[in-house]
């Protein structure tokens, strides 16, 4: 019978060997792939073993080519015709990139996430263009998302410890992030925002209006501190201290300033037909074990520019520093 060998990396080590299995064999149940290492159509270094085994790096799991047949296995070694070939280019721009972490910049009217339009998302394009770190059963992914309309930094994990810690590190708030977005009205003066939020369940309401302030929502907080002001209409830093959906939009909305072109939210309808949200910063603790920089920064697009230069005082260009 013909096996196909798979290779443990670093990022598998400690590892429970069913855990892995999911991932090379989909489909199956962890009853499904008992039998099947019992029946030693799976076996580790050569020998057959349980599923609670935990995996070292280096460790040989050897499984039956004709159940990799009938579930083709992202892992396999055969080609995958969905990624890109050696000579292509990158397609967005890199603000940073490392082994364990990639940064980039998010284009307008793109998806994180898959959706059911047509068009690939970034969870679907930008993983094929990250090199294998040699595990088996790490997957790279974005690590937290951005509305189709909002633009700027936007995290991918390279390895499982990126991950993990990345993900740790919002879960406790250690990541600080900075939007920039074109409000209506006249905010004049900074404003700290603590609201609790909620999904929407009414699904005759738009699909793009989801979120709303109820009493019995979870905790939002966000400071809103002027850039510059026009006639009517504010450029405005948002510092989010947590991060719901939509978090900006609604809170923004709800306290009288909604995001311009905004409509799902009550702002007004604009020339260009969208709203101005962009993730401008990143700031990351001191040390961390990642090697990321204290802080990242990405500049804002040029039809964002050109709005602020039409419609509002002279801006400087700059964030406010805490």
């Amino acid at each position: 019978m013909d096996f196909t060998d798979f290779t443990a990396g670093k990022d598998d080590d400690s590892r429970r060997l069913d855990r892995v299995l999911l991932r090379l064999i989909p489909g199956r149940t962890h009853s499904d792939l008992q039998k099947l290492m019992r029946k030693r159509l799976v076996k580790l270094n050569g020998s057959r073993a349980s599923g609670e085994v935990r995996l070292h790096a280096g460790d040989v799991i050897s499984v039956a080519s004709f159940l990799l047949g009938e579930s083709p296995c992202v892992n396999d070694s055969s080609p995958d015709k969905s990624h890109p070939d050696e000579d292509s280019v990158f397609p967005f721009e890199k603000i940073f990139e490392n082994e364990h972490i990639l940064v980039i910049n998010k284009p307008w009217n793109v998806n994180v996430q898959p959706s059911n339009q047509s068009e690939k998302s970034l969870s679907e394009i930008v993983p094929g263009f990250i090199k294998s770190s040699g595990s088996i059963s790490f997957v790279p992914g974005p690590l937290h998302r951005l509305d189709r309309l909002t633009t700027g930094l936007l995290a991918f994990s390279k390895s499982s410890l990126g991950a993990r810690w990345f993900s740790d590190a919002m879960k406790n708030h250690l990541i600080k992030k900075s939007y920039v977005g074109l409000a209506d009205g006249r905010l004049e003066k900074d404003e700290l925002w603590c609201d609790r939020i909620s999904q929407i369940e009414d699904k005759s309401l738009s699909s793009f209006h989801t979120v709303r302030v109820s009493d019995d929502g979870m905790e939002a907080i966000t400071l809103a501190r002027p850039l510059s002001l026009g006639r009517n209409l504010s450029l405005v830093q948002y510092d989010i201290k947590t991060g719901r959906k939509h978090q900006i939009r609604c809170q923004s909305s709800f306290h009288g300033h909604p995001l311009d072109g905004d409509t799902a939210y009550g702002g007004r309808m604009n020339d260009e037909g969208t709203f101005f949200l962009h993730a401008a910063r990143l700031i990351f603790p001191k040390d961390n074990p990642l090697g990321l920089p204290c802080e990242l920064r990405c500049d804002i697009p040029e039809g964002f520019q050109k709005k602020i230069i039409l419609d509002l005082i002279k801006w400087d260009g700059q964030l406010i520093i805490e």
